[in-house]
């Protein structure tokens, strides 16, 4: 008791509330490391649930881009069988893919071939 002008009379009441006191500070202290541990929890189980759906979405994401490309590759694909479709109907090409491919040849034509 350093350079107190008044002094605390040691009596069994006294004692009692000072005993009081610390066990009620250790008891607010104890809640409090049990809340701040339950708000802990709280925030990590969050935190993951955060994540892993962020880790799902980034998955769909490139699936999605995925999809994009094959779509745009199946639609140029598209563009392309149609075109052959419409030169198929066309008379003069078929005479042509014929004339290459199977070595025919129109009346009084003469052939050379020059693959080996």
């Amino acid at each position: 008791m350093k350079n107190r002008k008044v002094v605390q009379f040691e009596t069994p009441h006294t004692q009692q509330v000072s005993v009081d006191r610390r066990v009620r500070r250790r008891v607010h202290i104890r809640r409090f490391e049990r809340i701040v541990a339950v708000f802990l929890l709280i925030f990590l189980f969050l935190g993951f649930q955060i994540v892993r759906s962020r880790h799902a979405l980034a998955k769909v994401n490139t699936n999605i881009h995925q999809t994009e490309v094959q779509l745009a590759d199946q639609k140029a694909r598209e563009r392309e069988l149609n075109q052959q479709v419409k030169q198929l109907h066309d008379p003069e090409y078929i005479q042509q893919v014929i004339r290459s491919k199977y070595n025919y040849s129109k009346q009084g034509e003469t052939v050379y071939n020059l693959d080996n």
